[in-house]
């Protein structure tokens, strides 16, 4: 954000409006959401270099001055070119035309308070707004501000946050994690390199609940954009329907092992994931393309049928296909019309197989 303010950002007489609605956008994005994770995160975890504090400022400053030459007609735009969060960049731009000085202050305040060691921010903040306070007064309001009413505001909200965790931070936990690898993912510069991390992420991170979440984002969310991308992603590794690709392998395997860990919550929570239409069907065309390949077919004609390899996870296979074929299963007839798809021997064998493990199963 740095490169791209110091290389594309001016604010002059030329400035038209939809060079103004351009950038406002890309930096009410950005803005806000630092603004949420300094709000939602735990202080002790999100820190603050000068450049981010920097970056911020004439981030403000300039949307500051934007609204004030273009007004509604800006912030009408803006909402246009967002597909998401319009009621936080109205509420935004509410609180802008109401009183900048409380926008500041609570700026400063998320700062402060919002961050590891924010405390010692505080003169680098009152050191900078003399250059701002010479372009938009009400940066003014800097000096004035009580920083040892906000340490104890700080140390208030500490308190405040130990005693809740459980009903605020605890419950929400899958969530803040999720938000946090996608802002970490999707900060890499081409979509090669994101895929890659994403790959890599569906390797190690074994926490179905997490990737469940990625699939819960509201669209008002910020991250909403972000998270449908790296969805995308994800559904089509697996629509590709290679069961060699560790990334496919490893996620089903996660999903496997969420299912199969003895907690009768979690099928309610995977039949909610696939309630997901393009979610169900690329779990469903690896499921097919699973049982389509040759050698999974002369398994199933053997007496001795071997379990539970990574390349070949035949056991996890034919549990997650009875999932999907059972009655509450949200894609079932989807699912089955794919399967019938196979060979009519194929599809005889493979149905023979599910009806004598169902017992077991159910």
């Amino acid at each position: 954000m740095d490169a791209y303010m110091r290389n594309e950002l001016t604010v002059d007489s030329e400035l038209t409006l939809d060079q103004a609605v351009h950038h406002s956008t890309k930096l009410i994005v950005w803005l806000l959401d630092c603004l949420e994770q300094m709000q939602v995160e735990q202080p002790k975890h999100l820190e603050l270099s000068h450049t981010d504090i920097e970056c911020m400022f004439k981030a403000t400053l300039y949307l500051f001055e934007c609204h004030a030459q273009y007004g509604d007609k800006l912030v009408e735009a803006v909402l246009l070119q967002c597909i998401q969060a319009h009621a936080i960049i109205r509420r935004f731009y509410n609180n802008l035309e109401a009183d900048r000085t409380q926008c500041i202050q609570e700026l400063c305040a998320n700062i402060i308070n919002g961050t590891r060691n924010g405390h010692t921010h505080a003169p680098l903040l009152y050191q900078m707004h003399k250059a701002y306070a010479e372009l938009q007064p009400a940066w003014s309001t800097i000096k004035d501000m009580d920083w040892s009413a906000m340490a104890r505001n700080r140390a208030n909200n500490t308190t405040l946050n130990a005693a809740t965790a459980a009903t605020s931070i605890g419950l929400n936990v899958h969530t803040l994690q999720m938000r946090q690898l996608v802002r970490r993912i999707c900060r890499l510069t081409t979509m090669q390199d994101i895929k890659i991390a994403l790959a890599r992420s569906m390797q190690l991170i074994r926490s179905c609940d997490l990737w469940l979440q990625l699939f819960r984002e509201p669209k008002e969310s910020l991250l909403y954009t972000r998270c449908y991308m790296l969805r995308q992603m994800i559904c089509d590794m697996l629509n590709e329907g290679k069961t060699a690709c560790s990334a496919s392998v490893c996620f089903v395997h996660h999903i496997y092992e969420f299912v199969a860990s003895g907690n009768c919550s979690n099928l309610s929570r995977l039949y909610c994931w696939l309630m997901h239409a393009r979610f169900a069907t690329a779990v469903g065309s690896y499921l097919h393309d699973y049982w389509q390949q040759q050698q999974v077919l002369q398994l199933l004609q053997q007496d001795d049928i071997p379990c539970s390899t990574m390349e070949l996870p035949l056991d996890e296979m034919i549990y997650l296909t009875h999932l999907l074929l059972k009655p509450k299963s949200p894609c079932r007839s989807q699912f089955y019309a794919k399967l019938k798809s196979l060979p009519s021997p194929v599809l005889a064998q493979l149905m023979d197989l599910l009806n004598k493990v169902a017992y077991v199963y159910s």
